[in-house]
C-alpha cells in the first residue's frame, strides 16, 4: 500500500518540477543593455506614439513615429539606458526585460513603458 502512495507523489513532484519555466522580468545591467541594444531595434508605445528605435552599435541612435525620425546618441551606463537627443537633451532610463519585451522605466516616477525587442535594424511597419 505505501509504494503505490510513494510513486504516485515521487511522479507528481517530477511533474511539477519539469514544467518549463517563464521568463521573469529583471533589470539588466550597463553590460546586458549595450549586448541587448547594439545593432537592434526596439518596437512599442510610448504613450499613445507607436515608435520604432535602432540602436547602432556605433552609439548613434533612431526614433522613428509616424511623423518622422529624430536622430540622437545612446550609451548604456550606472545599469541605465541614456539617450541624447537635440530637442530635449539627455534622460536615462531603467531598463527591465522579460524575454523579448524590453520595459523601460522613469526612475524619477517609476512610470512604465513596454517594447519589443527586434533583431537588426527593422524596418518599421506602423499600425
Amino acid at each position: 500500500m505505501r509504494a503505490p502512495l510513494l510513486i504516485a507523489t515521487a511522479m507528481a513532484c517530477c511533474c511539477l518540477t519539469a514544467r518549463p519555466s517563464a521568463a521573469e522580468e529583471r533589470k539588466l545591467t550597463t553590460e546586458e543593455i549595450q549586448k541587448a541594444f547594439a545593432g537592434n531595434t526596439v518596437h512599442g508605445m510610448w504613450g499613445q506614439t507607436e515608435y520604432y528605435s535602432f540602436f547602432d552599435s556605433n552609439g548613434a541612435t533612431d526614433y522613428t513615429t509616424r511623423s518622422g525620425t529624430d536622430r540622437g546618441h545612446w550609451r548604456a551606463a550606472h545599469d541605465q539606458y541614456c539617450s541624447q537627443w537635440q530637442t530635449s537633451g539627455e534622460s536615462c532610463y531603467d531598463i527591465y526585460r522579460d524575454g523579448e519585451r524590453i520595459i523601460w522605466v522613469i526612475p524619477s516616477s517609476g512610470t512604465r513603458y513596454n517594447s519589443t525587442l527586434m533583431p537588426g535594424e527593422a524596418t518599421p511597419r506602423f499600425q
